[in-house]
């Protein structure tokens, strides 16, 4: 019993102040490549956890616009210093995404949760599509590799019947590519008319 005691007092709850939201947000920072919103999401889940484990601060309504605020000035200081970069965050992530088969709507998708602007989203997407070619061409390029990575259609050891091809058919339609590219990844149009 004197050990549990011990133990929720050593789990007191530690308000966040300016200085300790700056050096959380230099952690996350040293350890994963981000956007502003989700630097942004990690403070403000501190802020929230806190006023849910501490009645006191969840009713000092003061202390936390304070800090909010402090959130900001720490966000804008690391905007200005370059580690938080919308623009360069997205043109990396959308490299990645496309060299692991992702499609445009699913790079979209990743970056919009990411809280990423839809202008800057396109942006990268379109600046990387002109760097490999051409928009269908780098859409094309992703769809081989994704039949190829799970082993879709053609990429498929052994032959595909109809139930199978329109399986492959859905799960390259989920990856958000469009049918015309699907059709021509997967082939099999003689195996599309036996289906439909």
């Amino acid at each position: 019993m004197h050990k549990k005691h011990v133990k929720e007092s050593a789990r007191r709850v530690k308000i966040p102040n300016p200085e300790r939201l700056a050096n959380i947000a230099l952690h996350y920072l040293s350890r994963y490549a981000a956007s502003e919103a989700s630097l942004r999401r990690v403070l403000e889940n501190r802020l929230r956890r806190t006023a849910m484990r501490d009645p006191a601060f969840a009713q000092d309504h003061e202390k936390q616009k304070q800090l909010r605020a402090a959130i900001e000035t720490i966000i804008e200081r690391h905007r200005k210093s370059g580690a938080l970069n919308d623009v360069a965050y997205a043109e990396t992530r959308t490299r990645s995404l496309r060299r692991a088969g992702r499609s445009r709507r699913a790079i979209q998708r990743a970056l919009g949760v990411k809280g990423v602007s839809g202008e800057t989203i396109d942006a990268a997407i379109m600046q990387n599509d002109e760097d490999n070619g051409d928009p269908e061409s780098a859409e094309m390029n992703a769809a081989i590799k994704l039949a190829r990575r799970r082993r879709l259609g053609p990429y498929r050891a052994g032959a595909t019947d109809a139930a199978r091809h329109l399986k492959d058919m859905a799960a390259m339609a989920r990856a958000g590519f469009s049918f015309q590219i699907i059709r021509k990844v997967l082939g099999g149009d003689a195996m599309e008319e036996d289906i439909f």
